[in-house]
């Protein structure tokens, strides 16, 4: 049988630049992901931070683990950063890209976690053409960096959104096919994929071997205008809505009309007994608190009994 474990991205909180700075918004978003049934959270670079932003809140990493400890969780099961800044298509960037890797993960492996989430490069209208060549770039890149983290025990896992470079199933393949199996997985984001058209369920059969870390949400509609290939598409979909005007891309888990068939997908999961987190998310969600109860219930009444 699969082992998985449930845990919480924290990052739906931070929407505006004054949220989730004080120990008083962090105490209560922690305990709401408690009471929810979420024992483990993931956090970023905007959310609860890295190495130095830790030691500066809490004095230490024992100092942050004392305080999830405190509001109800066990601990950090995933950290999900951009390393610094640097791009993997560029060969001179490597070496810092692995450095800051080598840091996050040394970093994440005292608080508990196991699985360093990257996005592969930037998005499609900062990177394209994508050619054969720039996958063999990017591949180079993470290679090293899945080295240098496995080194310290922590997968690293590549996190494929809609606006990504690498988000046509093509070059998915492709970036599957030259990137190194043994230190490079994937981190598989349901709504992310259906919004690129993919179907997290045949991805995920296709893929499974590859699949290391899971991000749960759901999408509502798909991004059929392929308003991904134009510039500044992260600002004008993400924060403007697009042609469509569409007020919010993701949602909870179980939303009428959902794109993502989760007890499908689980099952699969069951099937090829997959080990590892799957993380709850809710991005752009209007009200944190309910989007993680509405998602709590879905996991407790739903996927576990499956």
């Amino acid at each position: 049988m699969a082992n998985i474990r449930w845990g919480y991205a924290i990052n739906q909180w931070r929407v505006n630049e004054t949220d989730l700075v004080t120990k008083e918004q962090r105490e209560s978003a922690l305990k709401v992901l408690s009471v929810s049934g979420f024992r483990a959270v993931e956090i970023g670079d905007n959310a609860i931070g890295g190495p130095e932003i830790v030691t500066a809140y809490f004095g230490s990493v024992h100092g942050l683990k004392d305080f999830l400890n405190s509001c109800g969780m066990d601990r950090v099961c995933s950290y999900f950063g951009n390393l610094g800044g640097g791009s993997a298509t560029n060969p001179g960037d490597h070496v810092r890209l692995s450095e800051a890797a080598k840091r996050l993960a040394g970093f994440l492996a005292e608080l508990g976690g196991s699985c360093l989430v990257v996005r592969p490069l930037g998005s499609y209208w900062r990177e394209a053409p994508i050619t054969q060549e720039k996958l063999r770039i990017v591949a180079d890149c993470w290679n090293r960096v899945g080295r240098t983290t496995k080194s310290e025990g922590i997968q690293t896992a590549l996190h494929i959104d809609f606006l990504c470079g690498v988000r046509k199933e093509s070059d998915l393949d492709e970036l599957v096919k030259v990137s190194d199996a043994a230190t490079v997985g994937l981190a598989l984001d349901t709504a992310e994929l259906a919004i690129a058209g993919i179907d997290p369920v045949k991805f995920y059969e296709k893929n499974y071997a590859r699949v290391k870390h899971f991000h749960f949400k759901d999408a509502v509609l798909a991004d059929t205008l392929d308003e991904y290939k134009e510039p500044n598409a992260d600002v004008q979909l993400l924060n403007g809505g697009g042609k469509r005007q569409i007020d919010r891309w993701f949602y909870e888990m179980g939303t009428p009309g959902g794109l993502v068939n989760f007890p499908a997908l689980v099952k699969a999961m069951n099937q090829h007994n997959y080990d590892g987190w799957v993380v709850a998310e809710s991005d752009q969600s209007p009200h944190a608190e309910e989007s993680v109860m509405l998602n709590g219930w879905y996991v407790r009444q739903v996927l576990s009994k499956l």
